[in-house]
């Protein structure tokens, strides 16, 4: 028997393939019709909750239609279902005039509980000023319809009623494919901004045909769509203006070669997915403009360019220059040797990987500094000349037993450390050439007790004459806060201006600021008879 027709509100018609909503739960529309014995028309339903339903779209032996979940399918009666609004009733109803004195505000949903759980009301100021310039539509240029059940454009002149929108959120929507959404797009020439998150869109069978409805977008963000690297690879056609792309929560495993692809994009985000292999990371190293790459919380474990050996510099990422690796699996260093192949990485972001806990913190940033030769911002810490210089020689007297044991010699002729050391220490030669061999007598392992790691240093402060130089023994790994409090005693100092530096009786120059709390004195190589000046 054939099924009456279903329309929305606006007299649109609903068809099999449309996005609904019931009870806050999201799902796409697989069929319609009447489902005997029982009589009336249902709908039936794909949930985007994999369990959420009962079957996978049969029933009594008969196959109405099919899901990619055993148990995500449902009959279900329209009534019961939100099948949407168009776009510019969402606009009007978000930011459209409202004649209430609380411009529209839910002012009950408006407090702030105290330690006894007692409620005091917030006012809102200025929501009627707002919402005055907020209702002229025709000059709104950022317009936030997100979670109101968007399904499409309608019949509405969108370009003349809203035609300077220059971003736009239209996540977690009804919209069911990139021809309703390129309905809206089309008519908003100044759009730039484009944001999908939450849609479950189908994948166009053919993007020539939407490509004028998207040349104009330059950023994308599209997280948990469930899309494969291949689905947005064949997207991008229709986007030959992106510049930046967020593609995270997507549970991504795998990427295929993106050569040609994205050749104008600058910034990809692929945070929060499953890659594990640096060999898939690899795909999109021909990306021409890459400039910043986000790899948070993923599950990579190591890092390799095998483009190149040891000390060579990767042809691959040519214009990366921004990497995050947080919270990742990377527990060997060799993959940090790996990271300075890339010849412009300028920033790394690299916190809560297994090997950030193989050594202290300060000892894991001294390394990865001195492995990595263009950094100059690490974990969001500026790299400063001084700071640089210190890493690079604390490395060359770290492993500088090592060098001469492997073969490694001051003589250039002599000089012939092993295959092994260089593959582990790529830059040592190149740090040896640039601040000269460490002495011996630096190159003697130091004790790990307490005692043996007490540094003599002199307090002086020149505001307080009359307590004279004091003499202190401090452990190494004492922090610059835990200095200052024992000035702060010591003096009667002003801890709201006290200010520490050091000078060393070795080097002529200006005193260095000790202006860092959570750096220990080892950071500043402070030696026996260094003198630690304290100002307020």
């Amino acid at each position: 028997m054939a099924s009456s027709e279903i329309r929305r509100d606006d007299g649109s018609l609903v068809v099999v393939g449309d996005r609904i909503v019931s009870e806050d739960h999201y799902a796409t529309i697989k069929y319609i019709g009447e489902v005997p014995p029982t009589k009336g028309e249902w709908l039936g339903v794909e949930w985007d909750e994999p369990d959420r339903g009962k079957h996978d779209g049969k029933h009594n032996d008969k196959q109405y239609f099919t899901t990619k979940h055993e148990t995500s399918g449902s009959f279900i009666r329209s009534q019961k279902v939100d099948f949407g609004i168009k776009f510019m009733t969402a606009v009007k109803d978000r930011y459209g005039l409202k004649t209430e004195d609380d411009a529209g505000v839910v002012t009950n949903e408006l407090y702030v509980l105290n330690k006894n759980n007692k409620t005091t009301v917030v006012e809102m100021v200025g929501a009627k000023k707002l919402n005055m310039k907020q209702s002229k539509l025709e000059d709104l240029k950022e317009v936030d319809v997100k979670s109101m059940f968007v399904y499409g454009a309608g019949q509405d002149d969108i370009a003349t009623l809203t035609p300077r929108i220059e971003m736009l959120n239209l996540g977690q929507n009804l919209v069911s494919s990139w021809k309703h959404v390129g309905d809206i797009t089309r008519q908003l020439p100044n759009l730039t901004d484009l944001i999908l998150s939450k849609n479950m869109l189908t994948v166009p069978e053919n993007v020539d045909d939407l490509c004028p409805h998207f040349t104009h977008i330059k950023s994308l963000t599209f997280n948990k769509t469930y899309y494969t690297w291949k689905d947005i690879l064949k997207c991008s056609k229709m986007l030959p203006s992106l510049d930046s792309l967020s593609f995270s929560y997507n549970e991504l495993s795998s990427l295929v070669d993106s050569s040609q692809f994205l050749q104008n994009l600058t910034f990809l985000a692929l945070e929060n997915n499953h890659l594990k292999h640096w060999s898939e990371i690899l795909h999109l190293g021909q990306l021409p403009k890459l400039g910043t790459l986000g790899l948070n919380e993923n599950d990579i474990e190591s890092v390799i360019f095998p483009d190149c050996l040891p000390g060579e510099t990767t042809t691959l990422f040519s214009s990366l220059h921004t990497l995050y690796l947080h919270r990742n699996k990377i527990s060997d260093w060799s993959s940090i040797n790996e990271l300075g192949k890339l010849k412009n990485l300028k920033e790394l972001m690299f916190l809560f990987n297994p090997i950030t806990e193989s050594e202290t913190m300060e000892t894991v940033r001294q390394l990865q500094i001195a492995k990595i030769p263009t950094l100059t911002l690490l974990n969001r810490t500026e790299i400063l000349a001084e700071e640089r210089k210190g890493a690079e020689i604390d490395y060359l007297k770290r492993y500088g037993q090592q060098w001469r044991d492997s073969g490694g010699s001051q003589d250039s002729e002599k000089n012939k450390p092993s295959d092994e050391f260089i593959k582990q220490h790529p830059r040592y030669q190149f740090i040896l050439e640039k601040w000269g061999a460490p002495e011996d007598s630096e190159l003697v392992q130091k004790s790990t007790k307490l005692k043996d790691n007490l540094v003599c240093v002199k307090l002086e402060c020149p505001q307080n004459p009359s307590k004279g130089i004091i003499e202190k023994k401090l452990p190494q790994t004492m922090t610059v806060a835990k200095v200052r409090g024992l000035v702060q005693r010591l003096f009667k100092a002003d801890p709201s201006t006290l200010q520490l530096s050091y000078k060393s009786q070795k080097m002529d120059g200006p005193n260095i600021e000790m202006d860092n709390e959570l750096r220990q004195l080892s950071f500043y190589s402070i030696e026996n008879g260094d003198t630690v000046v304290v100002k307020w």
